[in-house]
């Protein structure tokens, strides 16, 4: 019997937008409930931290993390106000060669969170679905094929095991990216060993958890850099660097400008 995951749907489904998809920046104290979705959804989360009660599972929201949710599937959501998300959501119906809706019984889509391991690879299929004009041909053809590629993305990442402890060891960092984490600290923490945490958390997020944290705070300096007037010694103190000549080498390296550079030309 021919199974209609994720892949096939990428392949073979007629995919059928039901809203203009789109990216929300939530404020601090959103939140949001269904009790029953009215059609098929795709989730990518690109910032930000939360939590999502999908059909009463809990699951935690972190960058890079994707949901394919199914018509009546009951979602409450709510982010961490300290760190606000940024949700992209498209909604589509699934339609087969007659043109009429495949019940989602007859499809075998995952019902947990996946774990994309590059997000900027998801922000970036995203930010293609976004852009386009219903009256445009051209434009509806990317949109199409962003949406297929959101569900190759799945598809893919749906083969590797989701690990809730390794999520909660990223959301952690996330908190507080200038505190000097350490492997025994977030393994004791997520409940694994120094080693089992770097094995999973590799495979979950595609680095190491340290080598992860660095590219985060750096990615948090280049923004504080670039949107607030704090000074270069409190940017690399906010970020974890006390010794600010090392924070100024690794910026240059991973960003590609000094930071005062960036700040003087607002380059990006």
């Amino acid at each position: 019997m021919l199974v209609k995951d994720a892949l096939w749907l990428s392949k073979h489904a007629d995919l059928k937008i039901t809203a203009t998809p789109v990216l929300y920046h939530c404020e601090p104290i959103w939140s949001w409930k269904s009790n029953s979705l009215p059609d098929f959804a795709i989730w990518g989360i690109l910032h930000g931290s939360g939590k999502i009660v999908r059909n009463k599972s809990s699951h935690s929201l972190n960058p890079g993390i994707c949901f394919l949710l199914a018509p009546q599937d009951r979602i409450e959501a709510e982010q961490d106000p300290l760190d606000p998300l940024s949700l992209f959501v498209a909604r589509f119906e699934i339609l087969d060669t007659d043109g009429e809706a495949i019940p989602s019984p007859q499809l075998e889509l995952p019902t947990g969170p996946i774990q994309t391991t590059n997000p900027a690879s998801l922000e970036a299929i995203a930010n293609l679905a976004l852009a386009w004009d219903a009256e445009n041909d051209i434009e509806r053809s990317i949109q199409d094929h962003a949406l297929r590629m959101l569900l190759l993305l799945i598809a893919d990442a749906s083969n590797a095991t989701f690990d809730e402890r390794v999520a909660k060891a990223s959301a952690m960092i996330d908190s507080d990216l200038g505190r000097k984490w350490t492997l025994e600290e977030l393994g004791e923490r997520s409940g694994l060993s120094p080693s089992q945490l770097s094995r999973l958390f590799s495979k979950q997020y595609g680095e190491p958890p340290i080598q992860n944290l660095i590219h985060r705070r750096m990615k948090e300096a280049k923004r504080l850099v670039l949107e607030t007037s704090l000074s270069i010694h409190e940017i690399s103190s906010t970020v974890g660097y006390e010794n600010q000549n090392f924070f100024e080498r690794q910026f240059l390296k991973h960003v590609g400008f000094d930071p005062e550079s960036l700040r003087r030309n607002r380059a990006i």
